[in-house]
């Protein structure tokens, strides 16, 4: 019922993408049409390069909103069983973050958005729906001492990649340059006090450079997120191939790059979920380096220096909460009337999903007609069965 309810409020809210797409896909065959313009001025949360990118490429942009509501139903799908189970993810009318909070779930919901926004821009593009994405005419036949063949298709994968890197981390980016900006805002105005507040002045930089240099290690886990997904849309692209010879002959064989199903990119994804790893900013945002960068948490203090995190890895900077009780600004629905599995000792079994506080146990008996046969002439007898159903439900 809960389940039920997330998905049917996450469509009712998400109606401005919905519109978006409606109105880019009408102007794909005419330009750039008023209603484009008009809706992608009025969405809320883009930024100025998305809202060019909008305005330029309508039909790439109604195939974001396809991978948009893909990898939210697919989010939906992949946790639907664990405490946190993708509810808030596509409810807001807005793009931009969509996790308050920087954990483990905020870099799985980053990196799903990339792989369905760059898998529907891969299917479009191969479809043909893009006029934008062309063959990649650099596939020659192939020839080996067992077999030869022929590329045939277009490297529609590489292009949905990189207008996914160009539309999802346009935020993230212009966030750095704004970052950026009011660091050094910061650091003139300190310049310029009294010579005997150089306490002041530190304390202003630690205090005021906070947010930015928050901002700044946020951006960078939320990019490095986007790029894990993907790269794993291209690294399961497979090749296929159609043999063509006398009586079934596979004397040479056209083959092709064909986009994994989202299923299997989401699968992956959550495998990474459970590995993910915390990461820290390096060097410290008190040492006033120009450049920074996230190396993996050590769990002592004085471990030294974490490695870089690998680009196949998730990466967050803090712990998750519990997610048993409602807490907006964790982005936590709570567990409270949430289904589970009595007989289950994993994420979806009562004793974990209901948090320790107990179930109640629903019994259904249903009665239904089963067995039915058609007797000449004309009538149908069927039997009475009694089916009995046990539901449990948080309490």
């Amino acid at each position: 019922m809960t389940a039920d309810r997330d998905l049917w409020k996450s469509k009712r809210k998400s109606q401005n993408i919905v519109k978006l797409m409606f109105y880019c896909r009408s102007s794909e065959s005419g330009g750039v049409s008023l209603g484009a313009h008009l809706v992608c001025a009025r969405v809320a949360g883009l930024t100025d390069k998305q809202r060019a990118m909008c305005r330029s490429s309508p039909a790439a942009i109604a195939a974001v909103g396809d991978g948009l509501r893909m990898a939210y139903a697919e989010c939906r799908e992949q946790l639907s069983g664990y405490r946190w189970n993708c509810s808030g993810v596509g409810d807001g009318n807005d793009f931009g973050h969509v996790m308050p909070l920087a954990t483990r779930e905020a870099a799985f919901t980053y990196a799903i958005t990339s792989a369905g926004v760059t898998h529907a821009l891969s299917a479009a593009c191969a479809r043909g729906d893009l006029p934008a994405c062309h063959c990649n005419s650099n596939r020659r036949r192939m020839t080996g001492p067992s077999e030869q063949f022929q590329w045939g298709g277009c490297g529609e994968a590489a292009y949905g990649a990189r207008f996914a890197r160009r539309f999802l981390d346009a935020r993230e980016l212009e966030s750095d340059a704004r970052s950026l900006m009011n660091l050094h805002n910061n650091r003139v105005g300190r310049k310029y006090s009294c010579g005997e507040a150089a306490y002041g002045a530190r304390f202003a930089r630690r205090f005021l450079d906070a947010r930015e240099l928050e901002s700044d290690a946020r951006s960078l886990m939320n990019l490095h997120n986007n790029r894990v997904g993907r790269k794993i849309v291209k690294d399961l692209v497979r090749r296929e191939c159609k043999c063509h010879g006398v009586s079934g002959s596979c004397a040479l064989r056209t083959c092709w790059r064909a986009l994994p199903p989202f299923r299997t990119v989401a699968a992956a994804l959550r495998e990474r979920y459970h590995r993910a790893k915390m990461v820290t900013l390096h060097p410290p945002p008190d040492t006033n380096a120009p450049h920074s960068h996230l190396v993996i948490r050590r769990a002592r203090q004085n471990a030294g220096v974490g490695r870089q995190p690998r680009k196949s890895e998730l990466v967050f900077l803090e712990p998750s909460p519990s997610y048993c009780e409602p807490d907006t600004a964790a982005g936590s629905f709570g567990t409270h009337g949430r289904h589970c599995n009595r007989t289950s000792r994993g994420e979806n079994g009562c004793e974990t999903l209901c948090c320790g506080r107990g179930y109640n146990t629903i019994r259904t008996v249903e009665e239904t007609k089963c067995r039915c046969q058609f007797h000449w002439c004309c009538r149908v007898t069927c039997d009475k069965c009694i089916t009995r159903t046990e539901t449990h439900v948080c309490k």
